[in-house]
């Protein structure tokens, strides 16, 4: 029989040759027994890169960055509908809901799978984990649940019960193992996904200030712009709601990134990193797009 962490490093595995650090950093070093034991008994905490060169998981997930356990139950709901079982996790800011497969799939019947899901109950989901259908580089890596989960539960990122109280650690391991799904189960499901026909957006460029930009949007979007986000929302769902009531507005794409970009600036989410652009892009890219007919 397995021990305990060997269960649950079969059931989160992924890349072997690289992990992500708790504080957001990539660590090209192997991942091993030792690795899991490790964050298991808190000695280092760690996250795992689902998806392997040959574009395969184990498992993937659906990030709900908000205190909203209604949507994650609906998820549950939409996926056992199809004979998908999934486990709900509690998060620091939200909700992860996982599905684990008994063995390696193809990502992209993962990710669209729990994307399907999604649109079953109508739910936008910033993230779905893999978040790639195919390989390229280690691509994102999500943090592990039951941080030091060896010694005492976790203040958050464990498991719920089905009543919603925390799930320790031993009944978990016990369970996660019998209600493992195939590719079969994932299919039929993933195929009822359509994959999104994406407005291009190939000019950026303008010389307009925030001011001038705001001439082409609405007064609700320029109130989020003004004043930022709410008590008890977050800074990256704040810029997608943004982004969201500018597209309503017909905002032009290279208007809108303005705007964007201004309002990051003063709230703070990316504008101090590397990839603030690619970030900000990313977020208009995925709003700006049309629905395949």
């Amino acid at each position: 029989m397995l021990d305990a962490v060997e269960v649950f490093m079969s059931v989160f595995d992924g890349r072997r040759d690289a992990y992500g650090g708790w504080e957001g950093m990539s660590m090209r070093n192997p991942v091993t027994y030792a690795s899991y034991a490790g964050h298991l008994y808190g000695k280092e905490l760690i996250g795992i890169y689902p998806l392997l060169d040959d574009s395969t998981v184990r498992w993937g997930c659906i990030d709900i960055d908000t205190d909203d356990l209604d949507t994650a139950r609906n998820l549950q709901t939409a996926l056992m509908m199809k004979g998908i079982h999934s486990y709900v996790e509690k998060t620091r800011r939200g909700y992860h809901v996982w599905v684990f497969a008994d063995y390696w799939v193809r990502a992209y019947v993962m990710r669209r799978a729990l994307l399907a899901a999604c649109n079953v109950i109508g739910y936008t989901a910033k993230e779905v984990n893999p978040k790639q259908e195919t390989s390229s580089g280690f691509g994102n890596y999500v943090r592990l649940p039951y941080p030091n989960g060896m010694n005492e539960m976790p203040e958050n990122r464990y498991m719920l019960n089905p009543n919603d109280t925390p799930m320790d650690f031993d009944t978990f391991i016990g369970e996660v193992e019998e209600h493992l799904v195939s590719a079969n189960q994932l299919i039929p499901l993933a195929e009822k996904y359509s994959v999104p026909k994406r407005t291009v957006i190939n000019d950026y460029s303008t010389s307009a200030s925030v001011i001038e930009a705001l001439a082409f949007t609405d007064g609700l979007a320029a109130t989020i712009w003004k004043y930022g986000p709410m008590q008890g929302r977050d800074r990256s769902n704040t810029l997608c709601r943004l982004a969201h009531k500018m597209k309503e507005a017909d905002t032009p794409p290279k208007y809108a990134y303005v705007i964007l970009k201004d309002a990051d600036r003063r709230w703070g989410k990316f504008h101090e990193r590397e990839d603030c652009d690619e970030q900000l892009m990313k977020i208009l890219t995925d709003i700006y797009e049309t629905e395949t007919e």
